[in-house]
């Protein structure tokens, strides 16, 4: 993965330290919602479980 992100100009550890904060971010915004509600927040808490473990998975990704 090192020589695709060498390639685009794109710098490992900036790349990694954007990931962290978009998933605390992702994180913060769970907090705030109730997930038992059968309301919009419902779903989005969902979308937001979503985007938590793909960027879980980009980050594993990047460590490997």
């Amino acid at each position: 993965m090192d020589s695709q992100l060498s390639t685009l100009g794109i710098d490992e550890v900036t790349l990694h330290h954007d990931l962290l904060i978009e998933l605390g971010k992702v994180e913060m915004a769970l907090e705030q919602i109730q997930p038992d509600q059968e309301t919009p927040a419902a779903t989005q808490f969902q979308l937001l479980e979503g985007r938590r473990a793909k960027l879980n998975a980009m980050l594993s990704r990047l460590a490997a």
